[in-house]
């Protein structure tokens, strides 16, 4: 039994199944790969939905393919203002210019094949794309990828690291469009520039960022736990259940920073349920979370599966 991280990947024994199975990442530069950028009504991939769809086939290090194409669902298309007012998509849009989206992603999963994927924060695409690919039962997105960010954050440490901040510090562009297809031929001309200016330290330091840790072995150092580390001095009851062992999921969160509860108390911020019990109405450990919520307290029930994806994205980032 164990619980840990290697090259970035989360592994948890008897509960693997229910963490996205994305492939790995390998900071480096390679010159043939599919480079794909989304576009989203916001940032959860249970909630939210993808808008659009691009990317750029590259062999050899030029491009020689492209896809872009908007999406739409079967039943709500709704797309925030805030969104829109980023990208310019609309609902009207989606509906009227769009292809349905199990269309879409069966054409996207077929452009990207069996590539190497690259992107900038690409594991925000690939939880969407990955879950879709799932949803409609094509092959699993389980290609290997090398995030640009990743790269950015070696050759601008200490500093902010949007894509926007990259094109315009390298002198690119001064604006980002938030479209699928331009934003990754732009995420291509700061991936080159940072080929053309990396050298092996450099790739050393970005390579070494990638985490490699046993969270059953020791409690975490800040270094190690990092800036977004999503248990820290947070409270959690394990309920009855779980696919994981208890009593080691209790350590990895006390080695993260967190406090694992023997009951729902006031002050618990999650309750972590297995997955076939989330939705009962008649969970007992719900119920008392409920009751003391009306009296001021937030606890919020997390499934299973999306507290070890949650922690399987900070492994990753």
């Amino acid at each position: 039994m164990s619980i840990l991280i290697k090259n970035g990947v989360l592994h948890v024994s008897g509960a693997q199944a229910k963490i996205r199975g994305k492939g790995q990442e390998r900071p480096g530069f390679i010159t043939d790969y599919t480079l794909l950028d989304i576009e989203t009504t916001g940032l959860s991939p249970y909630r939210d939905h993808v808008t659009e769809l691009g990317a750029i086939k590259v062999r050899q290090n030029e491009v020689v393919a492209e896809y872009s194409k908007l999406v739409f669902y079967p039943r709500s298309n709704r797309v925030p203002a805030f969104i829109t007012n980023l990208n310019g998509i609309t609902e009207e849009q989606l509906l009227s210019e769009g292809i349905p989206v199990k269309d879409a992603i069966i054409e996207f999963r077929q452009f990207i094949a069996d590539d190497i994927i690259i992107g900038y924060n690409v594991n925000f695409d690939l939880n969407f794309l990955y879950d879709l690919t799932k949803k409609f039962k094509l092959p699993e997105l389980k290609n290997d990828y090398v995030d640009v960010l990743r790269l950015a954050r070696a050759y601008y440490p200490h500093q902010h690291n949007r894509l926007l901040d990259c094109l315009q510090r390298a002198g690119i562009a001064e604006v980002e469009e938030h479209h699928g297809l331009a934003d990754a031929i732009a995420t291509k001309k700061v991936y080159d520039d940072f080929r053309g200016h990396f050298d092996e330290e450099l790739l050393k330091q970005a390579r070494a960022k990638v985490k490699n840790l046993d969270l059953l072995d020791k409690e975490l150092e800040a270094w190690e736990l990092g800036l977004h580390n999503p248990v820290a001095n947070k409270k959690f009851v394990l309920a009855a259940g779980l696919a994981m062992d208890k009593a080691e999921a209790a350590l990895m969160v006390t080695n993260m920073g967190g406090l694992v509860q023997a009951m729902v108390q006031s002050d618990t911020d999650y309750l972590i349920m297995a997955d076939q019990k989330f939705f009962s109405k008649n969970h007992p450990d719900w119920l008392q979370a409920q009751k003391y919520n009306q009296t001021g307290s937030k606890i919020k029930r997390l499934s299973e599966s999306y507290f070890l994806n949650m922690i399987a994205e900070w492994a990753r980032n």
